[in-house]
């Protein structure tokens, strides 16, 4: 690498570097989006009894983060109240998609059958 592609490199990375991974490659350099940062769970409760209520949550949390690892910067996964269903709202933009499901098991199945299938709307 001379010293104007070093130079060059730097700057690229100064200008670029928090939204892109820039890497030097046997073949040049590669570009790669990073991927967006999950964003946070907050509980809201108006009691102590009530806030208890939503952390004794009745599901397994390393599934939930799963879930939010593999579809969270596609799609908003919530549960609507305590015991009730599970929602993933599409984040594309274009087309909202609603998808509704009694377990965390059943939503991953629903949103990676949608995955396999991208041509398809579901409202389930």
């Amino acid at each position: 690498m001379t010293g104007d592609d070093a130079s060059s490199l730097t700057a690229l990375l100064c200008e670029f570097g928090g939204l892109w991974v820039i890497t030097r490659t046997s073949r040049g350099f590669t570009a790669q989006r990073r991927p967006l940062p999950a964003p946070l769970v907050v509980l809201a409760a108006t009691t102590v009894p009530a806030l208890r209520e939503l952390l004794e949550h009745g599901y397994d949390t390393g599934k939930l983060a799963e879930l939010m690892r593999d579809y969270g910067a596609e799609w908003d996964i919530e549960r609507l109240d305590p015991g009730s269903i599970w929602v993933a709202v599409s984040r594309d933009g274009a087309l909202t998609r609603v998808i509704a499901a009694g377990d965390l098991d059943s939503l991953r199945s629903k949103l990676s059958g949608l995955s396999e299938a991208p041509g398809e709307d579901a409202l389930a």
